[in-house]
């Protein structure tokens, strides 16, 4: 008994010996998921950020505007129900909450913080000129939509929907802090971005004209609602913004399996589900005195260069090599978008003369950065004068330069051009002005959510 008695002390003594050692000895971070990281840096948020930002604007994001501008068209499946208009909540609710919301604004909204913690105003720059584009994206396709109450995380699951007056608000504010923190001088920033940064390699004199290019374009988007004084600070704002091909904003892929382009993804995963549209083909091939010159690259010649009616599912040509290759580009905005924004600015603010020379400009832009330059097809199309330009065609060739390019749709609502007839096996008689609002929005902070149709009409499209 005694005996026993020791051996229960000795068990109750080494138990509290190794009870209150525990944690000299257990490796504190063992529960801990490397996998998981409660922190990251500046330099590993931004290509998270960038990448994130190309696949939403390459591809979920502009599908179905694209097929309503009959650029594409839906040759099978989900995408042709998009051409026939048949498009509802469930289609855009995981570009809305994982390829924009918890994805790269996030990514964008958490650098913005800690740069200005951590004493990093270039990267906080970047960062700025990236959340203006998409919250752009966002309120142009949806009109209302969180902002100031948004990524809070679990402190605020159902955050209040700003207007997208606010949100226009907001994105000036954005670009002028933008503006401001990338021309703080080297010294003041304690890291430096460099090549994690995948468009401009941390060339921030790059990304400042960004941030005035697109400062032009949300300028000219308010032109219903501010009338000549958009044309005014579109204008200013040019005279800080790119000024060649070489100044895109835009993201390049690789030829790697996991680095692809999103729209050759898409098209490897499911061929023939969006081909080409019949009137971007018919257009392009009616000019003079040959077909346009980049028609072989914006449509898939293999083939035959074929276009499918708005709506009909016809048998027709795929995206062309130079937005749907394995490592094609993702454009944001572009020097030839400025100039054909001066072009339509200034012939609003009558001065036709200019007006004609830069979309001549424009026009050259184009197929120069498409490497298809003609000087016999140019003189005919990009020779407008004082006597012969017109909105019509400002617009028409810049139809064709931002070819599958969600600023496509914003120029149509706002210019009525290029003139489209819908599509006949539409469900709806005219084409759709309006995103519809996710799922999960619907289901999960419904009170917020506004109620609207493909039909509705965003602020500034009055």
């Amino acid at each position: 008994m005694k005996k026993f008695n020791i051996s229960i002390a000795g068990i109750l003594i080494t138990l509290m010996i190794v009870t209150g050692s525990c944690k000299k000895w257990i490796d504190p971070d063992i529960n801990t998921d490397p996998n998981k990281p409660t922190d990251v840096t500046l330099g590993t948020l931004l290509p998270s950020a960038q990448t994130g930002m190309g696949y939403a604007f390459g591809g979920d994001l502009k599908f179905a505007c694209s097929m309503w501008m009959q650029q594409m068209a839906g040759g099978a499946n989900q995408p042709l129900a998009y051409d026939r208009y048949v498009f509802t909540q469930s289609d855009v609710d995981n570009v809305w909450k994982w390829g924009l919301y918890a994805g790269p604004m996030m990514d964008c909204k958490t650098m913005i913080t800690k740069a200005q913690v951590q004493e990093c105003p270039w990267y906080g720059g970047i960062a700025k000129v990236m959340m203006a584009q998409m919250i752009g994206g966002v309120t142009d396709l949806w009109g209302s939509a969180p902002y100031s109450q948004a990524f809070q995380g679990e402190a605020d699951l159902t955050p209040a929907y700003d207007t997208q007056q606010e949100l226009y608000a907001t994105i000036n504010t954005l670009l002028t802090e933008a503006i401001a923190d990338l021309d703080q001088p080297e010294g003041a920033n304690k890291f430096l971005p460099g090549g994690e940064d995948l468009i401009y390699a941390g060339d921030v004199s790059m990304w400042r004209k960004a941030a005035f290019a697109l400062r032009a374009r949300y300028a000219l988007h308010l032109s219903k609602i501010n009338g000549a004084a958009a044309y005014t600070t579109a204008l200013t704002a040019l005279t800080e913004a790119f000024t060649a091909n070489s100044d895109d904003l835009e993201l390049y892929y690789g030829t790697a399996t996991n680095e692809n382009n999103p729209l050759f993804q898409f098209n490897d995963q499911r061929p023939y589900d969006i081909v080409v549209g019949y009137y971007l083909v018919s257009e392009m091939q009616a000019t003079l005195p040959t077909a346009d010159p980049r028609l072989p690259l914006l449509v898939d010649p293999t083939d035959g260069i074929v276009g499918s009616h708005a709506g009909e599912g016809e048998a027709a040509s795929l995206i062309g090599p130079y937005y749907a290759s394995q490592n094609s580009p993702v454009p944001f905005i572009s020097f030839a978008e400025c100039k054909f924004i001066e072009a339509e600015c200034l012939l609003e603010g009558s001065d036709a003369l200019g007006a004609a020379n830069a979309y001549n400009d424009g026009v050259k832009a184009s197929l120069a950065k498409m490497g298809v330059s003609d000087a016999a097809w140019e003189a005919v199309n990009a020779n407008e004068t004082a006597a012969t330009i017109t909105k019509e065609k400002i617009m028409k060739q810049k139809y064709f330069a931002l070819c599958y390019q969600l600023e496509v749709f914003n120029d149509w609502r706002r210019t009525g051009y290029p003139v489209l007839t819908p599509a006949v096996a539409g469900v709806i008689s005219s084409i759709p002005r309006h995103y519809p609002y996710p799922t999960s929005e619907r289901l999960y902070n419904g009170e917020n959510t506004p109620d609207v149709s493909l039909t509705s009409r965003v602020w500034w499209d009055l």
